[in-house]
């Protein structure tokens, strides 16, 4: 584990729509770097990372996208490229179904990514709320072969009294 060397700074900014002048916008974007021991065994630099990204809602709708990169600054694979969207659907005061994806590549010699999806409902009536996911997942760890990839299904309900 890297030793901190006690200094950083994050930078983040996000813009609404009534500064972009679109109903349901909103961008944003940061950056942030952190100091770190360096030696020549494991830590060769800071560790920096950035990212951008946008929701729009509009109706029902929600649409979201993010971007990123991130240099761990350990020696070795310590890079990382990253995408994700969502969208979501509130179909009624009580039912939203959504889905999401992510993707994270390495910067090892033969480059991995790492992939996550999943699909939710959820459905809430007075003090009950009904939740299902189905998610998979596949390069868990930047590995490749059947022992890294997985599927699950979730089911919440849950009762407030």
């Amino acid at each position: 584990m890297p030793e901190f060397s006690g200094s950083g700074y994050d930078i983040t900014l996000t813009a609404s729509s009534d500064l972009i002048g679109v109903e349901g916008l909103s961008v944003y974007g940061g950056i942030a770097e952190i100091d770190q021991f360096q030696n020549a065994s494991s830590t060769d630099g800071d560790k920096k990372e950035r990212t951008i990204g946008a929701t729009y809602a509009a109706g029902g709708f929600t649409l979201g996208y993010q971007y990123s990169k991130e240099d761990t600054g350990l020696t070795g694979t310590t890079k990382y490229e990253n995408d994700a969207y969502g969208i979501t659907f509130q179909v009624n005061d009580d039912l939203s179904i959504g889905y999401n994806h992510y993707e994270s590549e390495n910067d090892a010699s033969t480059p991995v990514t790492a992939e996550a999806s999943s699909v939710q409902i959820a459905y809430t009536m007075g003090g009950m709320s009904v939740r299902l996911a189905e998610a998979s997942v596949d390069n868990s760890k930047y590995q490749t072969g059947a022992t890294y990839s997985r599927d699950a299904t979730t089911l919440s309900v849950s009762l407030a009294f």
